[in-house]
């Protein structure tokens, strides 16, 4: 009697544990799906669109015309993360450091864009 006690709660919660898992990747996933059916919208319309972002300044590279920048979310194109823009003027570069804190404009037709504009926040 005890034994199969134990086998219907065994089973019961990998039922609880896979089906939440499932549920929840199930909605990830779903959400994953629309953001990249925006961006390629965004990216097959071939329309020119310009954000305005904020960030920190984590790299600077003028030899290659790169800023590496963490920012928030760029509404219909990508999430958050760090990563490197190509700028449109070499004036940009010298106007930030690292560790900077920094609203700048993001203009092209996506994936190619680039920072047109950058000013310090802090």
């Amino acid at each position: 009697m005890r034994a199969w006690k134990a086998v219907v709660l065994i089973n019961f919660a990998l039922l609880l544990g896979i089906g939440g898992g499932y549920l929840f990747w199930g909605f990830r996933a779903a959400k994953l799906e629309r953001e990249l059916a925006l961006a390629r919208v965004s990216a097959a319309s071939g329309v020119e669109r310009e954000w305005q972002v904020e960030g920190v300044v984590r790299a600077v590279l003028p030899d290659i015309n790169v800023l590496v920048i963490t920012h928030g979310e760029i509404p219909g194109f990508m999430a958050p993360m760090t990563m490197g823009f190509r700028a449109a003027s070499p004036k940009i570069h010298a106007s930030v450091q690292p560790g900077d804190a920094v609203r700048f404009i993001l203009r092209g037709v996506p994936p190619n864009v680039a920072v047109t504009a950058i000013e310090k926040t802090r």
